[in-house]
């Protein structure tokens, strides 16, 4: 089976850290975000993937190259949107049954078989892969009638006459047919805003599968820390407190303190009296004495002066400069 997985996008959410650096480049808990998407993926039955590309391309090929990993790209020259990134790899993707899939999310502990068999048996042209709504989110909802058709995607198309007895939330996994590519407008289109709801006008047979499985949204500066804590924290049989990864490389002075959970990436040195905790490191980060990092994620090649103290902040070096964003 094929996959599309889209890693075109800006993250902006996430500026500045994506300034130069698309999200799904950064490393979660050890390991690229886009790595873990196609590992998960490929225990899931998909054997031949597509990426699509615009914004940093260099840093998704760059953190595919370093595992070996072999994809067929699709660059867009203008980003195309969730949809149009369909027309633009329509050529890689075949005639069969495929995934469009999100880049910039963690997944675990799916089984495909049951969606894919619910899609075929229903002769569905679409169907959203669905979860119930994270406690506490505000993520606007997928609504589906009894049978499981979509009936409202984020209260789109007002119009739908089917009666709605589940809202759930989509966390980034269709299964497509060939054929749904026809309803694509060329140019920038959003699938979720754009062609679904067309799709569910036109009574066209559009469905949701509503699973249960592990996900992490890591579009935002605290959806991505709480999952790189959380995968930290596994990762290790000690306490949570101890939960450390350095890397290769890297330069910890023993007059520094460290608690965990706490990523640092390569070629790192950090210098005595500096204080880590709870935050994300990534490769060539140096330290001068005295520095507190807390609840923070610290983009490629940043020195930080002696002295810093950062907190709840997202740092990076954009046009050379290294800048600083709070986020709460």
């Amino acid at each position: 089976m094929k996959a599309l997985i889209l890693t075109a996008g800006f993250g902006t959410r996430l500026l500045p850290l994506t300034a130069a650096k698309s999200k799904v480049a950064f490393s979660l808990a050890g390991i690229p975000v886009l790595v873990r998407v196609l590992k998960f993926l490929r225990e899931s039955g998909v054997d031949d993937f597509v990426v699509n590309l615009h914004h940093a391309p260099d840093s998704v090929r760059d953190c595919l190259t370093e595992v070996r990993e072999r994809v067929t790209y699709s660059f867009e020259q203008e980003i195309l949107g969730t949809a149009g990134a369909l027309l633009g790899a329509k050529r890689h993707l075949g005639d069969e049954t495929f995934l469009l899939v999100n880049g910039d999310c963690y997944y675990a502990d799916l089984d495909l078989s049951p969606a894919l068999d619910f899609h075929r048996k229903k002769g569905s042209v679409a169907t959203m892969i669905l979860i119930d709504q994270p406690s506490g989110s505000q993520y606007r909802a997928v609504e589906l009638s009894e049978e499981g058709r979509l009936v409202r995607i984020a209260g789109e198309p007002q119009s739908s006459t089917l009666q709605t007895v589940a809202s759930l939330h989509f966390p980034g996994i269709h299964i497509l047919e060939p054929e749904f590519l026809s309803r694509i407008e060329p140019g920038f289109s959003d699938i979720n805003s754009g062609v679904y709801p067309r799709l569910i006008v036109e009574g066209a047979p559009g469905y949701g599968y509503h699973t249960g499985f592990r996900w992490f949204d890591l579009g935002t500066p605290g959806g991505f820390l709480y999952a790189a804590c959380e995968l930290l924290s596994e990762a290790t049989e000690s306490e949570r407190e101890s939960a450390i990864l350095v890397g290769s490389q890297s330069s910890v002075s023993p007059e520094s303190t460290l608690e965990g959970p706490l990523e640092i990436g390569s070629d790192a040195e950090i210098a005595p009296g500096c204080s880590l905790r709870r935050s994300v490191l990534a490769d060539n980060v140096v330290l001068e004495p005295g520095v507190v990092v807390e609840d923070s994620l610290i983009g490629d090649n940043v020195r930080l002066k002696a002295g810093s103290v950062l907190k709840h902040c997202l740092v990076a070096k954009e046009g050379g400069v290294v800048r600083t964003v709070r986020w709460d």
